[in-house]
């Protein structure tokens, strides 16, 4: 992960920086954490000494991860993919 130090809170759980998140869940960016966060589904924790945002590691962990979902067959007649 980036950071040599161990994050912890208050309640002595493992912190880590959104780009660990980003980079556990599987994105190259931390923009889709940061939505994930906006939009509710994780829990983003703000340092006192800067304005970086944590996340628990136990959180992002257990975060589901989305199925993939085919595209329909249809939509690709007849651009060179056999289906």
């Amino acid at each position: 992960m980036n950071s040599p130090k161990d994050h912890r809170n208050a309640d002595n759980t493992e912190m880590i920086s959104a780009s660990d998140a980003a980079y556990i869940l599987g994105f190259k960016q931390t923009s889709p954490i940061m939505n994930y966060a906006k939009q509710g589904f994780l829990t983003a924790h703000e340092s006192p000494r800067n304005n970086r945002k944590y996340f628990k590691l136990e959180e992002i962990l257990c975060f589901p991860k989305p199925l993939p979902v085919p595209p329909p067959a249809k939509r690709f007649k007849g651009h060179g993919r056999s289906l």
